[in-house]
C-alpha cells in the first residue's frame, strides 16, 4: 500500500486537491444560485448570464490552447527551470497580446452585441476577469502537477465572489454587480498566483523572446481550434437564445446549465489529474500501449460517471426545487434532457483531451469538435424559435453524444494505423 501511494503520490495529491476545488464548485452554487435568482429574478440572471458568456468567449480566445499545449510542455520539462521560465513568460505574454487584439476587434460590433448601456457597463466590469485569467497560470500548476496551488487560487476567488454576493446584492438592479464581483475574484486569483509562482517555482514575469511567443502560438493552435469548437457549442446556446427569446428564458436555461456543470465538477478532478500524468507516461511509448492504458482507465471512470448521471436524472425535481426557486418546475425537464452532458461530457474529456491530445491526435480531435460545434449551432438556430430553452438543452446532449462517437472513431483509427 505504501509503495502504491509513493508511486502515485502526485496523482493522488492532484486528485484530492481538484476534488476540494470542484466540491466548492458544487457547494457554492448550491448556496448562491437560489439567493441570486430570488433577488435579481430570472430576467436579471439572464441578462447577467449573457454578458458572462461574452466575457468567457474573450477568455477562451486568450487562453488559446495553452491549458493543454503548455501543460503538456511543462510536464515534460518540469525539471528544467530555464525552459519552464521561458514557457511561463511566453504564454503569459501571448495571452495578453491576444486580449488586446481581440478587444480592439470587438469595438465595431459592441453596439450590436451589448444592445444597451447596462450591457456595456457589465462588459467593462468584466475586463477584470480577462486580466485575472491572463495572470493565473492554471496550465503551469497542472504541468508541474501542483494542483494544490490551483485549488488555493481558485477557491479564494470563488469564496470572495460568494461573500460579496450575500453582502452587497440586495435589489433586483444589482444583477449588474455580479460581473464586477466575478472580476474581483479573478483579480484576487491573479495576485495569489503571482506570489505562488515566485515563491514556489522561483519564476518572475519578464519579456520573452518573440521566437518563444511564436512557438507557443504554433503549439497551441490545433488545441485552440478544438477547445474553441467545444466551447462554441457549449456556450453559444445562451447567445442564440438571447436573440430568439427573452432574458427570462436565458435565465432558466443558464440556471439549469450551471447545475449540470456543477455535477460535472464532482467528476472532473479524475480526468484533469490524469492529463499531465498520462502525458508523461505516454511519452516514448507505442500507440498500442497507450490505447490499452487508456482503456483500462476508461471502464471504472465511465461506471462512476454513469452512477452520478442516473442519480441526477431521478432526483431532478428535488435538485431543481432547492436551486431554481419559483421556476423549478420549468427546470426539471431541461435538467433531465441535459443529464447526458454529465456522462458524455466527462468521457469526451478522457477520450479526446487526455487520450487524443496526449497521443498527438490534435488534428483528429479538432475535426471532431468542429463537426460537433457546427451541428450544435445549426440545430439551435433551427429550433430555438419554436422550442426555446428545450432546443438548447437537446443541442447540448446530442452534441456530446456525437462528439463521443467521433472521438471513439479517431482513437480506433489511430490504433489501427499504429
Amino acid at each position: 500500500m505504501k509503495g502504491f501511494i509513493h508511486k502515485y503520490r502526485h496523482l493522488l495529491e492532484n486528485f484530492f486537491s481538484l476534488s476540494i476545488l470542484n466540491g466548492l464548485n458544487v457547494l457554492l452554487p448550491l448556496v448562491t444560485l437560489p439567493y441570486i435568482i430570488s433577488v435579481v429574478g430570472m430576467q436579471g440572471y439572464g441578462a447577467y448570464s449573457y454578458i458572462y458568456v461574452i466575457i468567457q468567449y474573450i477568455i477562451l480566445f486568450c487562453t488559446y490552447g495553452f491549458n493543454f499545449s503548455a501543460t503538456k510542455m511543462i510536464s515534460q520539462c518540469r525539471d528544467d527551470k530555464a525552459a519552464v521560465s521561458r514557457i511561463y513568460n511566453a504564454v503569459t505574454t501571448s495571452k495578453a497580446l491576444i486580449a488586446v487584439a481581440l478587444l480592439a476587434a470587438m469595438l465595431p460590433f459592441s453596439r450590436w452585441l451589448l444592445k444597451d448601456s447596462s450591457g456595456t457597463l457589465m462588459l467593462v466590469y468584466g475586463l477584470g476577469m480577462v486580466a485575472g485569467d491572463i495572470l493565473t497560470p492554471v496550465w503551469l500548476f497542472q504541468g508541474m502537477e501542483k494542483m494544490k496551488y490551483m485549488t488555493i487560487v481558485n477557491a479564494s476567488s470563488k469564496i470572495l465572489f460568494t461573500l460579496l454576493i450575500f453582502v452587497l446584492v440586495r435589489r433586483s438592479e444589482d444583477y449588474e454587480l455580479l460581473i464586477l464581483f466575478n472580476s474581483f475574484g479573478y483579480i484576487l486569483a491573479a495576485i495569489l498566483s503571482l506570489l505562488l509562482v515566485r515563491r514556489q517555482f522561483g519564476l518572475r514575469l519578464g519579456m520573452p523572446r518573440m521566437a518563444d511567443v511564436k512557438e507557443q502560438l504554433k503549439e497551441g493552435s490545433a488545441v485552440f481550434a478544438s477547445t474553441f469548437g467545444m466551447n462554441l457549442y457549449r456556450n453559444a446556446n445562451v447567445f442564440i437564445l438571447k436573440q430568439f427569446a427573452g432574458d427570462e428564458v436565458v435565465g432558466v436555461y443558464s440556471a439549469v446549465e450551471k447545475v449540470i456543470k456543477g455535477f460535472q465538477s464532482l467528476i472532473s478532478p479524475a480526468a484533469q489529474a490524469l492529463f499531465p500524468h498520462l502525458s508523461l507516461r505516454f511519452k516514448g511509448q507505442s500507440v498500442e500501449h497507450n490505447v490499452r492504458l487508456l482503456r483500462r482507465i476508461a471502464f471504472p471512470f465511465t461506471a462512476f460517471v454513469l452512477a452520478v448521471s442516473v442519480c441526477v436524472y431521478f432526483f431532478a425535481p428535488l435538485i431543481s426545487s432547492i436551486l431554481c426557486g419559483e421556476e423549478h418546475e420549468a427546470c426539471v425537464p431541461l435538467m433531465r434532457i441535459m443529464v447526458p452532458v454529465i456522462l458524455f461530457g466527462e468521457i469526451n474529456y478522457l477520450t479526446g483531451i487526455v487520450g487524443l491530445i496526449n497521443m498527438n491526435g490534435q488534428k483528429q480531435f479538432f475535426a471532431s469538435v468542429f463537426v460537433t460545434g457546427v451541428f450544435s449551432v445549426i440545430f439551435v438556430l433551427m429550433t430555438a424559435g419554436r422550442y426555446g430553452a428545450g432546443a438548447a438543452a437537446w443541442a447540448m446532449s446530442l452534441s456530446e453524444v456525437l462528439l463521443f462517437c467521433l472521438c471513439l472513431f479517431s482513437l480506433y483509427r489511430i490504433n489501427e494505423h499504429k
